[in-house]
């Protein structure tokens, strides 16, 4: 082959590649991004980035700054879209108002509670966040809380899920040389010890009526009703003898009781389970302090607000109860969800936000950022809560899943307060289960 031929070979060669990607980029380079695209990695707007408009958020929070941290990113890639969080006050009693208002949001606070009553007014506004036109990465969220209805819509998104369990002074722990209990007869140990040691009561807990002890004994009746059909059925039914299913969890409440773990007097007098339980617990002196995430969230604001802390601080984390001699439990409960107003003025952004918001990263941001549970699937665990990132998957619960009705939950949660106060015995507080006050 010639040399003259063989050049205009390569160059006619490179001037097809070099078309080839031309045509590629004009075909596939100038198409809009699909919503989908963002699922795996960098979020990808699917809107025009110079949009304007507005989304509004209303819950019952008095402040929000995780969420501001938020609309700040966002803000990042649709500079021109203003967002506000509103507090609502009496927030139950006038969501749905608010919802088919003409100053209706864009995007509100949504609850287990919610959807288990039906109430029509906010279900009925609820977008369905399945619908795959809006490009919502709903696998990004457990599973075991995120809930569709019988046709498979998913009215909220869970944004902060809960648990329950006990904040630990590690080094009071430390100092009095005791391991940090992980089993139920390693917890009665370190009480003992602790009690030898001038801890009158290791453990406290805000006394309301439902309770104290929860921690303990709710996560290990939930796990006794897991494919437990029989059991579930007959305690929705409330009928006779129905209190038998609770009875190993009551048996639990009440030997932690009798072997005064629990200082009840100091517990009572605990007047809210969220600034009262947290500023007790800096005191320094409580070794364990029966608490839920929604409590633990507070903390570290308060670190500084407590002189007893900041004169002299402590490590302390948050840790399952441990219940039997495997361990505790993971309750994984929602504690608090996002929907969108289906009637929004704004709803291409408010769906756009939402799409922004459901993905493992956020998530995991939103929730550290508030010292929450995470609702991602590839769970980014707060350091507090390392404990519970620990557990096997079969030592977590979703009570969701369970089937049991409000009704004969609080039964149980009654039953449970009864028994650890003393007020009743656990063959009592069984005859006496379905009439509970």
């Amino acid at each position: 082959m010639k040399k003259g031929t063989k050049k205009w070979i390569i160059i006619c060669a490179v001037i097809l590649i070099a078309a080839a990607g031309i045509a590629c980029w004009l075909i596939f380079g100038q198409q809009k991004p699909k919503a989908a695209e963002s699922a795996g990695g960098a979020f990808r707007p699917a809107l025009d980035t110079q949009i304007t408009g507005s989304v509004n958020v209303v819950g019952h929070y008095d402040n929000f700054e995780a969420l501001e941290a938020e609309f700040n990113l966002f803000n990042q890639i649709y500079p021109n879209v203003e967002l506000k969080y509103t507090k609502l006050d009496n927030y139950g009693g006038t969501i749905g108002t608010a919802l088919h208002s003409e100053e209706a949001p864009d995007i509100f606070f949504m609850y287990p509670s919610t959807v288990q009553r039906n109430e029509e007014a906010v279900m009925g506004a609820a977008e369905n966040l399945a619908d795959e036109k809006l490009g919502i990465d709903l696998s990004c969220v457990r599973s075991g809380i995120l809930y569709r209805d019988a046709e498979g819509r998913v009215p909220y998104v869970p944004i902060y899920a809960e648990t329950y369990g006990m904040l630990v002074n590690e080094d009071l722990f430390k100092k009095e040389q005791i391991e940090i209990p992980k089993t139920y007869s390693q917890l009665l140990e370190a009480c003992e010890k602790l009690k030898a040691a001038g801890y009158a009561g290791p453990m406290m807990g805000y006394n309301d009526v439902s309770y104290l002890t929860f921690p303990l004994f709710y996560p290990y009746f939930c796990a006794g009703l897991q494919g437990n059909e029989e059991a579930v059925n007959a305690l929705n039914a409330m009928g006779t003898g129905a209190g038998e299913y609770a009875r190993s969890a009551l048996e639990l409440a009440a030997d932690l009781y009798a072997r005064g773990c629990v200082d009840l007097e100091a517990s009572s007098q605990l007047e809210k389970d969220y600034d009262p339980v947290i500023l007790r617990f800096f005191e320094g002196d409580v070794p364990m302090m029966l608490a839920k995430a929604g409590t633990v969230s507070g903390t570290q604001k308060r670190e500084s607000k407590s002189e007893a802390f900041t004169a002299h601080p402590f490590r302390y984390s948050f840790r399952p109860v441990p219940s039997t001699e495997e361990g505790g439990y993971f309750l994984d409960v929602v504690s608090m969800g996002f929907a969108v107003n289906r009637n929004s003025k704004n709803l291409d952004l408010a769906n756009e936000f939402m799409r922004f918001m459901v993905r493992s990263e956020e998530l995991n941001r939103i929730a550290q950022a508030k010292r929450m549970v995470t609702t991602s699937s590839d769970m980014s665990l707060d350091a507090i809560y390392s404990a519970f990132g620990e557990l096997s998957t079969d030592r977590i619960i979703n009570p969701a899943k369970l089937g049991l009705i409000d009704a004969a939950d609080a039964q149980v949660r009654r039953a449970g307060w009864q028994v650890s106060n003393g007020k009743l015995t656990v063959d009592e507080a069984i005859a006496a289960f379905g009439t509970l006050e």
